[in-house]
């Protein structure tokens, strides 16, 4: 488990840690024409980055623990939020996001739930990056809130498909197509624990025409 945690965090801490160091160069090459506001705006940014660090330390430090607090979120709002973390990288990368569809509150576990669609953002940019290398393309990543008897969420990317024998095993504890220095491949693992163990919905992924598409059911 404390192993599982630390590679986590590790696995976490890499993309905000990129975008400190994206930053920073910016606020570098950039400086002589910054105005106050700009440079305000940048420090935000990277503090916001630290701070999601921080909090990233705070709940899988707490992962196992089996007294977490449950409060009151919208979905669709920790989406928002969720996309704040990997702006930059976005940004950098030339990937378009839009976030549309309903509101909808659950009583449930809100920081969980953003560290994983931060995670599902996050191999988007990756594909997105290799894709890039093989054609050109504009990446969009569309975040779909669809509220019924149940409430879906669908991440959907025009990043590539995933082959069906990865497709299958994407979700086993570190299994990953990436090289060893990339990630440890338990991010999708876990994610799988956070939405199917403690938040009790399910989370599964599929390929789309161009891309692939998470869908994630909550019980609200």
């Amino acid at each position: 488990s404390m192993g599982e945690m630390l590679g986590n965090i590790a696995h976490q801490w890499r993309q905000p840690l990129n975008n400190i160091n994206l930053l920073l160069h910016f606020i570098r090459d950039n400086f002589s024409n910054f105005t106050k506001d700009d440079l305000h705006e940048s420090v935000a940014s990277a503090k916001l980055q630290i701070d999601y660090m921080s909090q990233t330390i705070d709940d899988f430090r707490n992962f196992y623990q089996p007294t977490k607090d449950r409060k009151l979120f919208d979905v669709k709002e920790s989406l928002i939020q969720s996309s704040k973390i990997v702006a930059t990288s976005f940004e950098q990368n030339g990937v378009d996001l839009e976030i549309i569809g309903d509101a909808a509150n659950i009583d449930s576990f809100e920081n969980e739930f953003e560290q994983v669609v931060v995670n599902i953002l996050n191999n988007a940019v990756d594909a997105a990056i290799i894709k890039k290398q093989n054609e050109k393309f504009k990446p969009k990543v569309q975040m779909n809130v669809v509220k019924k008897d149940k409430i879906y969420v669908y991440i959907s990317n025009n990043c590539g498909t995933i082959e069906s024998n990865v497709l299958e095993r994407m979700f086993e504890p570190y299994f990953t197509t990436k090289f060893e220095n990339q990630g440890t491949g338990i991010g999708l693992y876990m994610a799988k624990v956070i939405i199917e163990k403690n938040m009790k919905g399910k989370i599964e992924a599929s390929n789309t025409k161009d891309g692939v598409e998470f869908t994630i059911i909550l019980w609200g």
